[in-house]
């Protein structure tokens, strides 16, 4: 299992509370921090003492996508499946028994994900679901990554399904599913899309299973992240990169259209809403496109 943090020392105990009490636990948990202060280490030292699962922890640069690369090369060998989760996740008790499970039932796939139970059920209606849709914001289909480089969210579903892409802080993979794959380094700080880049790209060679059974809560902590508006420039910056690359079907004038429709959308809200929100949120669209045009990374 590996595990990337940066300074959420309260969240990480939490998480490998959860990882302790799992019925079908690891053998071994990989720890890559980042974090400015020393109270990371005494979490993981109390953790191993207590679990009795053996832990490789090392220290890493402030940047998510070369934390997860470092911990790729501190796999052992004989690892078969790797499961990434976050440091503000806890996994429900049977979390890695349902994973696992679903391997063996789907022996050709080469990735499992599980359900965030903490996403509301709710989605756009009416109006403003076809609106979405016609500008390639959404789909009727979970776990569907677009050609706008928009990747609707699984959640709900009666038993396994196929999907385009996995949420990072719950994917699990084949070892051998990965090859030589690594997270793109390009992108900055918390390595804003880095799971739909990484992900998508091993859905491009082998099927990828999304699992309802397997569950976990996901606090989204507000530690270390961007503001809402920085982080809808990266967004957008994001998509602009998986087109350039050549992610699954994300294509340049497809990310374009959709972010036109949203900002169109957003400025109506602010017109009818007289909502100074949605107007910056439209600005910040704007401005993560000539960022995106220029090449300023994500």
């Amino acid at each position: 299992m590996v595990i990337c943090t940066r300074n959420r020392a309260d969240d990480l105990r939490a998480c490998l509370e959860s990882v302790a009490a799992q019925s079908r636990r690891p053998d071994r948990v990989v720890i890559v921090d980042s974090s400015d202060t020393d109270a990371t280490p005494g979490v993981v030292e109390e953790f191993e003492k207590r679990s009795g699962i053996a832990v490789a922890f090392t220290r890493a640069a402030p940047r998510k996508t070369v934390q997860m690369n470092i911990a790729l090369d501190l796999l052992d060998p004989s690892t078969g499946i790797v499961h990434f989760t976050d440091d503000d996740v806890v996994l429900d008790r049977e979390y890695l028994a349902e994973i696992l499970s679903t391997f063996d039932a789907h022996p050709h796939c080469g990735g499992v994900g599980g359900r965030i139970v903490d996403l509301s059920p709710r989605r756009a209606r009416g109006l403003v679901r076809w609106c979405r849709r016609i500008f390639l914001l959404d789909s009727a289909r979970q776990g569907a990554l677009l050609a706008s480089g928009m990747n609707t969210m699984c959640r709900t579903g009666d038993g396994p399904y196929r999907v385009d892409w996995f949420s990072g802080c719950s994917m699990s993979y084949r070892r051998h599913a990965l090859a030589r794959l690594r997270f793109d380094e390009t992108r900055a700080r918390a390595g804003s899309g880095m799971d739909v880049d990484f992900s998508a790209r091993v859905a491009a060679s082998t099927e990828l299973i999304w699992t309802p059974q397997a569950f976990l809560h996901h606090s989204a902590s507000d530690i270390d992240r961007d503001d809402e508006l920085l982080a809808r420039r990266r967004v957008v910056r994001s998509r602009w990169r998986l087109a350039r690359i050549g992610v699954g079907p994300v294509n340049r004038p497809a990310v374009l259209y959709a972010v036109m429709g949203d900002t169109l959308m957003l400025l109506a809200m602010t017109v009818l809403f007289r909502s100074r929100t949605h107007l910056r949120q439209a600005i910040a669209n704007v401005i993560g496109v000539i960022e995106a045009v220029k090449g300023v990374s994500v």
